[in-house]
């Protein structure tokens, strides 16, 4: 009986040696359970996305000039591609018709002069009547009318350049019978701040965040490496029934003259209305389409969270996402997510 206490010691000691035992190797189960990932915080992510579109480059003012009245086109001063000054003479007609015309004029202009005299001569020696001094006025009212007309039209059977700019097309030559109205030189502005845009049309998605002076970068096909700045002066307020997007006008800042009219220029808008959104790094995809997909992220560092998002753009690298569709402070898991299920435990590598 001496020896019942010992061996009672002995087994206890032995019982309590087997469940530490059993408890470590439960405990390092545990820790094995959790999964390696990489993280990145979101506030690293963010990104304005710049509202890109393509667009023709032409003159702010493209006037098409023509003649007041017809005739035969006696001269054509300017070829196609010259640059002309403000109020510069560009052609004219032959003014052989268009003097005697002037001249008929003046000369019905001096006998209506000469017959108001005289009838208002009669009229106070009470030989004529009123009405015959009444009928002359209105007469040599009507022959100054008419000498005015002529004269118009005289000076308006030259064309000159109302903007200093470049002759864009010349549509006639001489000796040709004109009519009056039709096209004979279009002019474009040039040379001068300003005068040098970008026509695009945007859709109703993107309208909506421009604004009038939103800053522009735009860079031509001709000069793959050269940005040229520039800001937003127009924006549609009626879309284009044919095409359904709203023209807007963006113009350079400063005047080059290696740009030519016509020349192709993608357009990057940098919008101040444009919402912020991230940049989700591809490899954070798990499943996806063109519209959703599907990511692991994780607010509090141990257990990752499965996301279903809508997708803005997609990229070569990442797609983007807007702010809202997850909370600030998480954390987007970007190494390891695809072997992550909802609620793992996880250990983040740095």
């Amino acid at each position: 009986m001496k020896y019942r206490y010992p061996i009672f010691i002995i087994l206890t000691f032995l019982a309590c040696i087997s469940c530490k035992q059993e408890y470590v190797k439960e405990s390092n189960t545990k820790i094995s359970t959790l999964k390696n990932v990489r993280v990145i915080p979101l506030k690293g992510l963010e990104n304005i996305e710049p509202i890109v579109a393509t667009g023709t480059i032409q003159s702010k003012q493209e006037i098409v000039l023509s003649f007041k009245v017809g005739g035969i086109l006696n001269s054509l001063l300017t070829e196609e591609g010259q640059t002309v000054k403000k109020n510069q003479k560009l052609g004219s007609l032959n003014l052989a018709e268009i003097n005697a015309q002037v001249s008929s004029a003046s000369n019905a202009y001096d006998k209506s002069i000469r017959d108001m005299k005289r009838a208002t001569n009669l009229y106070r020696d009470t030989v004529g009547t009123l009405e015959q001094k009444q009928n002359a006025t209105t007469a040599k009212e009507i022959a100054n009318s008419n000498l005015e007309i002529a004269r118009f039209n005289k000076r308006f059977s030259v064309v000159s350049s109302p903007v200093a700019g470049k002759v864009l097309k010349r549509y006639v030559e001489v000796g040709e019978l004109v009519s009056p109205g039709q096209p004979i030189y279009k002019i474009g502005s040039s040379g001068t701040k300003g005068s040098q845009i970008i026509r695009m049309g945007l859709s109703d998605k993107d309208i909506v965040n421009i604004s009038l002076n939103d800053s522009a970068t735009i860079v031509f096909d001709a000069f793959d490496k050269s940005e040229y700045e520039g800001n937003v002066t127009e924006i549609g307020i009626v879309a284009n029934p044919k095409t359904s997007l709203f023209e807007i006008e963006i113009t350079l800042n400063d005047y080059k003259n290696e740009i030519k009219n016509g020349f192709i220029g993608k357009v990057k808008i940098h919008s101040k209305n444009v919402l912020k959104s991230y940049k989700i790094p591809m490899n954070a995809l798990v499943e996806g389409n063109n519209k959703e997909a599907v990511i692991f992220y994780t607010t509090d560092s141990r257990i990752a969270k499965r996301a279903t998002v809508k997708i803005e753009q997609f990229r070569n690298d990442y797609f983007s996402i807007k702010t809202s569709e997850l909370a600030d402070n998480a954390m987007v898991i970007v190494d390891g997510a695809p072997y992550l299920k909802d609620n793992d435990s996880i250990n983040i590598s740095k």
